[in-house]
């Protein structure tokens, strides 16, 4: 069934999805200071603005249609997991988290910005094979979302780990979305907008998981720290690593990527540690194979 946006979507989003497909940003000449503030954005930033003024990014609407539905599937997937993740995860937070009203305020903000990046990611996708991936996608990817979804629904701390660090923090630094991996003409041309928003959203959440770890006694910022950096190597073990070998596989393997996006992945140990510098955790709770690099 050819897909159509007006049946998948109700008007108060289409009409949103349809202005973004017909304006397009401008390309800065100048990196926008937000994101040369973070070396993991400021790096995709500059890959991406490469791509597009190279004609580059792997693969741009395929004609082989296996290869065209593994990109759609792919990009879906991107889309359902933000939503299911990010957008609901800072909406749960939201209501469920004592902080204060600013904070509140950002974490909805950010939930929306990454509403807005989700459905473009599965409109666009849809439109690539004439398929409706808004009602669904035959690849697995809620086995990701469980694994977050605890340690988010915890606490606030839970909440900074899953989706300050693991889906803000770390993905500047090893985003496949990004530099080189343009897969659509209308994604490409807004991602270097989509990068300054998710350099925005650091700004307040590395501040506020600092001040949440050196906020109370002694102790209680002790006990902060320690589960931080827990729930971070948690992640890094369970969702990163896999991550890497699937980006390995489907993303350099089977959609042709260049296997340059695979940098951030090789390089960890060095976002880990500006994570930790960043919000204040002291070398005393890193672990020691941070310590010994």
């Amino acid at each position: 069934m050819t897909f159509s946006l007006e049946q998948a979507v109700p008007v108060l989003m289409r009409k949103e999805i349809e202005w973004a497909e017909k304006n397009f940003p401008a390309i800065p000449e100048k990196m926008p200071d937000v994101i040369a503030a973070d070396p993991g954005w400021s790096r995709q930033w500059t890959n991406t603005k490469r791509s597009i003024e190279q004609g580059q990014g792997a693969p741009k609407r395929p004609n082989d249609p296996k290869r065209r539905r593994d990109v759609a599937h792919y990009l879906a997937m991107l889309g359902h997991l933000e939503f299911e993740l990010i957008v609901l995860g800072c909406s749960y937070a939201a209501r469920n988290y004592d902080m204060p009203a600013a904070w509140k305020m950002c974490i909805l903000k950010q939930g929306y910005d990454d509403m807005q990046h989700a459905a473009s990611f599965i409109t666009r996708a849809s439109r690539m094979i004439e398929e409706d991936l808004w009602a669904g996608i035959p690849v697995p990817y809620r086995n990701s979302v469980e694994l977050y979804r605890p340690i988010l629904q915890r606490d606030l701390g839970g909440f900074f780990a899953a989706v300050g660090l693991h889906t803000e923090a770390y993905p500047a630094w090893n985003n496949l979305s990004g530099g080189g991996a343009i897969t659509d003409p209308v994604i490409g041309a807004w991602s270097l907008h989509e990068i300054e928003e998710e350099a925005w959203h650091l700004t307040f959440l590395m501040p506020a998981i600092k001040q949440y770890l050196h906020t109370g006694a002694p102790e209680e910022q002790e006990r902060r720290k320690r589960q931080m950096v827990a729930d971070d190597q948690y992640f890094l073990e369970r969702a990163v690593q896999p991550a890497h070998k699937n980006a390995k596989e489907f993303a350099v393997g089977r959609l042709g990527m260049n296997p340059e996006v695979l940098y951030g992945y090789e390089h960890l140990d060095e976002r880990t540690r500006y994570i930790y510098r960043t919000v204040g955790i002291e070398e005393s709770y890193w672990p020691a194979y941070l310590k010994n690099c």
